[in-house]
């Protein structure tokens, strides 16, 4: 096994045609099998595996197409964990295999991430000179936007398929100001908090919406026509407290507040590690915030950078209605119950050995969005 162009550990090109000449004349070139057979295998190999397996010829690659989305689509949540030693290798760490995969990268020395959206990772230049460069580790599509005025986190885009198409948007990294810039602008607008005393939380595209939580368990309406406005939407109960934490000697304010949302429902969360998580179901026609006390059959992902609900995550082996939590000073994964209690802890992923890289934690990864498009409606 050696690594081959497009970054993936995999099957060498040049062995394989070396092979493939070789041999007799009354066999069958590898690249002759089948495509139902070839269909058929693709569909069983994990993530770093099918994309090996449409790079060996371009038999192979057409069968591996025809297949990709629905290998991706099946993948579980990977935990992120960049390498120490170099700037162009991104790992993928599978919880449920116990697997890590490496996939290399255009460098992204002197970039951190900012933000997770649709598969793409949003990376920004530590000192505020470069564009935002967004890149999707599967799917090789990159999208680049203007430097922003600050730095930024919670970044997310509005519609991933071309980018003359897409509008990105942000919250400040002091969670103080709201950012966004549209294609058809020639700078970022800025909006301040909209109520005093009170930080932005977490931004989030749902039914061709964005909405964006502020830290007191309100929700607002962004529209990104040409008349921009955020308006109030939802209101929780029991509005919610945030945090700050001591990260790298200074302190920063953190939430303890998300949406979340799956294909059919948008959810506020209110969480701490090893603490009861408070969970509202949106209504989007009373806009109101119901506490709920069941996933049903899903599963909550939680990290700083990026969170998810994911729908039977028992089909790799894990649990359901729970919540795996990735915590920024915690290296084990937690599994733990809507009541707080620990049900599994899960191997020591090395985040810790994370916090001297280019991120400053790990966080998860979910392929099954990479090829998810919420297009904006504005009518």
């Amino acid at each position: 096994m050696t690594k081959r162009k497009n970054g993936v550990e995999g099957i060498d090109d040049g062995a394989l045609k070396k092979r493939n000449t070789s041999e007799k004349s009354d066999g069958r070139p590898w690249s002759e099998l089948p495509m139902d057979l070839l269909g058929d295998i693709s569909r069983k190999l994990n993530l770093v595996d099918h994309l090996a397996f449409g790079g060996v010829c371009r038999t192979w690659r057409m069968s591996a197409l025809a297949s990709e989305r629905d290998v991706i689509a099946s993948q579980p949540p990977l935990v992120v964990l960049p390498s120490v030693s170099a700037d162009k290798v991104l790992s993928l760490y599978n919880i449920f295999e116990e697997n890590t995969y490496q996939i290399e990268l255009p460098t992204f020395a002197s970039k951190e991430c900012c933000g997770l959206s649709s598969g793409y990772l949003v990376f920004q230049d530590r000192k505020g000179q470069d564009e935002l460069w967004l890149i999707n580790p599967i799917t090789r599509h990159e999208l680049k936007f203007p430097t922003p005025p600050t730095n930024i986190s919670h970044a997310t885009i509005t519609s991933p398929t071309t980018p003359s198409d897409s509008s990105i948007v942000a919250l400040s990294k002091d969670f103080v100001r709201l950012l966004f810039y549209r294609p058809s602008d020639d700078k970022w607008t800025i909006y301040k908090t909209p109520e005093p005393k009170c930080f932005y939380a977490d931004i989030i595209v749902f039914k061709g919406q964005v909405y964006v939580l502020t830290c007191n368990g309100k929700i607002w309406n962004l529209r990104l026509q040409s008349d921009a406005s955020l308006t109030l939407f939802a209101v929780c109960d029991n509005p919610v407290r945030c945090s700050t934490i001591l990260r790298r000697f200074s302190f920063q304010y953190r939430p303890n507040v998300f949406l979340v949302a799956s294909d059919d429902e948008l959810l506020m969360v209110n969480f701490r590690v090893f603490t009861r998580p408070k969970i509202f179901k949106v209504d989007l026609q009373t806009r109101k915030g119901v506490v709920t006390n069941t996933l049903g059959d899903k599963a909550l992902f939680i990290a700083d950078m990026s969170r998810a609900l994911i729908s039977n995550p028992t089909k790799w082996g894990g649990h359901n209605n729970c919540i795996y939590a990735l915590d920024y000073y915690l290296d084990p994964i937690y599994v733990l119950s809507l009541e707080g209690k620990i049900l599994q802890t899960l191997k020591d992923t090395g985040s810790s050995s994370c916090r001297k890289c280019t991120f400053y934690s790990s966080y998860w990864y979910f392929p099954n969005k990479c090829f998810h498009v919420d297009f904006l409606n504005e009518n």
